[in-house]
């Protein structure tokens, strides 16, 4: 090995030219955008990057979502080798630190830092497109035609030469996209808002697959919410429509994940983890069916296997959603451990504080640790979203416990004064 390259896990990286090598020398190759964000943090040694930081200077003319830079992450990790973790580490809610050795590298120029791909087409997609790539929706790498940009102003809208991925109609992209920023939206009405998005992406285009894995996924959230009008007609809808995804697209990974969500709501618990494991075998930088993989292990009286899962899994997000957070205090909390369960449950409220399922278990949570006073708070804090409060009407809106975790709960809403 040449004295200037640089040595990281089983990656050489040539500082001069920006050269990868595997241990043996032989070239190894890095998309665009991973390979900037590799440079970024080779500028940065040693110190923790905000992952704003990360996504302003890589991604400078289009916005970028975390799930875009998880996935870069991820490719440069893939390089690095068994000590991946620790070389490029997670710090959790802030960013990403690259760990060298004492002396860093002059970093290499950067070649690859080219104009990034914007919105779909006329002046009401620009604002949209964003939306798209910060749901991850949209990866500039993946779009398969040109762009160009109208005008020599940086800010001026682009121009697409090509279909949206997916479908050969701008129209249902867009409504897709629509249905996303609802869904991403917590409550009943913003799913129903959802559903009409994605039924009219349908209805412009059939056969786009994308569209009725959004609509599966859309209904299994609203099933498990308990947002239905009629339980047995959604839970059809449900299944027809990932179905004809699946159908549509064996290889897109939402279909499996909807329907590894709907299977575990109908307690076919075997058929919810193979389409889950399918779902992270076809896109394994998305955490989300990893964690909803812990929440069917909690379905099944397993908690903690669900904490070992889950635990690998937060701090390998920028920034976890508040389910995963609720996912973790809910394992803890069947497992007894409810000291550990009450940070998971905050950490739920501060992204989710009309939650109802993070204040349910946050307070049998301090009914357990006998701690009245905060239990009274979380109690008013429920109260106030307008749920009934007795025990009863709580452990109805529970699914699928075993017998002793529902007995837990019970215990634990008892003993922080809940009435029956």
């Amino acid at each position: 090995m040449k004295s200037r390259d640089l040595q990281l896990g089983t990656l050489r990286i040539n500082p001069t030219t920006g050269a990868l090598n595997d241990k043996d020398g032989q070239p190894l190759g890095l998309r665009n955008k991973s390979k900037a964000v590799l440079t970024f943090l080779l500028e940065r040694p040693n110190r923790t990057v905000a992952k704003t930081e990360i996504l302003d200077a890589v991604w400078t003319d289009v916005l970028a979502s975390d799930e875009s830079l998880v996935q870069c992450i991820a490719d440069i990790r893939r390089l690095l080798g068994p000590d991946a973790r620790r070389i490029l580490e997670t710090i959790p809610r802030e960013g990403y630190r690259l760990n060298l050795p004492p002396v860093a590298p002059t970093p290499a120029p950067r070649p690859w830092r080219g104009a990034a791909i914007l919105a779909v087409s006329a002046v009401a997609a620009a604002g949209l497109f964003g939306i798209a790539v910060s749901l991850g929706l949209f990866s500039p790498a993946s779009w398969p035609g040109p762009v160009s940009h109208v005008g020599s102003n940086a800010g001026s809208a682009p121009v697409i030469s090509s279909a949206p991925p997916g479908t050969q109609s701008t129209e249902a992209y867009l409504e897709v996209l629509q249905g996303r920023v609802s869904a991403s939206r917590y409550g009943r009405d913003e799913s129903l808002a959802a559903e009409r998005h994605f039924r009219r992406a349908i209805a412009l285009d059939p056969n786009y697959a994308r569209a009725h894995a959004e609509l599966g996924t859309v209904l299994a959230v609203r099933f498990e919410n308990d947002w239905n009008v009629l339980d047995d007609a959604d839970r059809d809808k449900a299944l027809f429509y990932a179905e004809r995804a699946l159908e549509l697209d064996p290889d897109l990974w939402l279909a499996h994940y909807a329907l590894g969500r709907l299977h575990s709501l109908l307690e076919d618990f075997e058929t919810a983890e193979a389409h889950l494991n399918t779902a992270m075998s076809l896109q394994p930088e998305n955490e989300d069916a990893r964690a909803y993989l812990a929440v069917v292990q909690i379905f099944r009286g397993q908690p903690e296997a669900a904490i070992e899962i889950l635990e690998a899994v937060i701090p390998a997000h920028p920034d976890p959603p508040f389910w995963y957070h609720f996912s973790l205090g809910h394992a803890l909390y069947n497992a007894g451990r409810y000291e550990e369960a009450e940070g998971p449950l905050l950490a739920c409220l501060e992204e989710a504080g009309t939650s109802p399922y993070c204040l349910r278990y946050l307070i049998a949570t301090y009914g357990q640790l006998d701690r009245p006073g905060q239990a009274m708070e979380a109690r008013r804090a429920y109260a106030a979203l307008g749920l009934e409060s007795g025990i009863g009407p709580m452990l109805s809106l529970v699914q699928f416990h075993h017998p002793e975790d529902l007995a837990r709960l019970r215990d634990g809403l008892r003993r922080a004064g809940v009435p029956e």
